[in-house]
């Protein structure tokens, strides 16, 4: 079934249209729900983010890819949820982070759970930003906007996730030697 009818047919609230959507869009939000939230609260964030996709599909205007509109409507749910769990804080401090490089091939030899687990010890605001900036590729004005922080604040977190990150790295460089 072609995008376009599905999108249609969802609209009509077809439920084998709105299995179908979900069945081809599941992998990818479970993906973004996994980066926010973690992975004890992942499939929750992806049920609710479902819940609105088809709560707000009559706002679809079929301006862009439909893919870019899920994810955001994903995105924006996931934020929700951090804010509504207290989890999302912005930290202006953050002593204590590296102001050294580890080796460049760190990150090129660990596998794709092992990358994931690294983001999950992120803190919370930290990984927002990290996902939103990093990953999403949002601009640090968007993201000051969709957070409801300062840009500059949306850059200092992304620059103490990356350090944090580089921490981690080098604490799994120390133990590995």
């Amino acid at each position: 079934m072609e995008e376009q009818e599905l999108i249609q047919r969802c609209r009509a609230n077809e439920r084998i249209a709105q299995r179908k959507l979900y069945d081809r869009f599941a992998p990818l939000l479970m993906g973004i729900c996994r980066r926010y939230a973690g992975p004890q609260y992942a499939e929750d964030v992806m049920q609710d983010s479902f819940v609105r996709v088809f709560q707000y599909l009559a706002q679809y205007r079929n301006e862009g890819s439909f893919e870019g509109w899920i994810r955001r409507v994903c995105v924006n749910t996931c934020i929700r949820h951090l804010e509504k769990a207290k989890r999302l804080t912005v930290d202006y401090y953050g002593e204590g982070l590296p102001d050294h490089a580890v080796a460049p091939d760190v990150i090129s030899t660990m596998s794709a759970n092992e990358l994931l687990s690294l983001i999950d010890k992120i803190p919370d605001g930290y990984k927002t930003v990290f996902n939103l900036s990093v990953i999403e590729g949002y601009q640090h004005k968007e993201i000051a906007d969709m957070l409801g922080i300062e840009e500059s604040s949306s850059r200092s977190q992304l620059t103490k996730a990356r350090k944090y990150i580089q921490r981690s790295l080098e604490a799994t460089q120390k133990v590995e030697l």
